[in-house]
């Protein structure tokens, strides 16, 4: 099952915007590589409740219950594949009319905003989105956000099937390895030289959620192993704070409306914003 290992909660539980900056902002700079450039591979992962590991909807216990059910050659995993690729396949047919000119990987990650069960699990570079979402809903539950340098989710000396080195650094939807792991979820056949990772991939900006929330994914592959990395940690949320550091977050300009960018949203913060809910 491809999953990610993350630690229990170190520090201070956070109770305001001030202290979640303090410290995820000591993290960062324990972390942040020199010359690094515009796009920083410090990733952050916000979860308005706590869970032992990450992963995506694809590994979660309701879609490998329904998979379980399938009638279909193969262990637990094929079942998953197999369920995945029918959903996605009559998304990209009934979506068509919203798809127009989007290749595969375009499709599969409007797929992932929109709900529908995929291998990505959703990250971003902006802290404070992470925060956002970690104390959105469930205020009776701590929040958590999760950091790490997102390349070094690869294995060290990771290798392909085909005994080609996989780099440890974040890829673009564009790179080969990530076109094949998504082509396998539009019923590509599998190599039989193939070694599956987790990968960390950045999504081309586009305007709406993906820009606004600063998004990048990591890709569980099919057969994929699970995962470790020595630069994550956890940062645990008071659920007794959630509210008022939203109202901190709105203050910056971190809300319903500038993370989701659509007019439901909107009308959601106005509400919010007026106490009229």
């Amino acid at each position: 099952m491809a999953y990610i290992e993350t630690p229990p909660p170190s520090g201070d539980v956070i109770k305001s915007l001030s202290k979640f900056i303090e410290v995820s902002g000591a993290w960062h700079d324990k972390n942040a590589r020199d010359n690094g450039g515009m796009l920083s591979d410090l990733w952050y992962r916000g979860v308005n409740e706590g869970f032992r590991i990450q992963a995506p909807r694809v590994y979660r216990e309701k879609f490998t219950k329904r998979a379980d059910l399938l009638k279909v050659k193969g262990d637990r995993e094929d079942k998953r594949l197999h369920l995945e690729r029918v959903m996605i396949s009559q998304f990209k047919t009934a979506g068509t009319p919203f798809l127009s000119g989007f290749d595969d990987a375009q499709i599969y990650m409007t797929a992932q905003h929109y709900g529908m069960p995929t291998r990505l699990l959703d990250w971003s570079t902006n802290p404070l989105a992470a925060l956002f979402f970690a104390c959105e809903d469930n205020f009776d539950k701590d929040g958590f956000v999760y950091a790490m340098d997102a390349g070094l989710i690869i294995p060290d000396k990771a290798l392909r099937g085909d005994g080609i080195s996989v780099h440890r650094a974040v890829m673009t939807t564009r790179h080969p390895y990530v076109q094949k792991a998504i082509a396998f979820s539009f019923w590509a056949d599998i190599e039989k030289k193939w070694t599956p990772y987790v990968l960390p991939v950045r999504p081309d900006s586009m305007p709406g959620r993906i820009g606004q929330q600063s998004s990048c994914f990591t890709f569980h592959m099919h057969r994929a192993a699970p995962a470790t990395n020595p630069t994550c940690i956890t940062i645990k949320i008071d659920k007794g704070s959630k509210k008022s550091i939203l109202d901190e977050l709105h203050r910056v300009n971190i809300n319903q409306f500038t993370t989701y960018y659509d007019l439901d949203h909107l009308s959601k913060e106005m509400i919010r914003g007026w106490g009229c809910g």
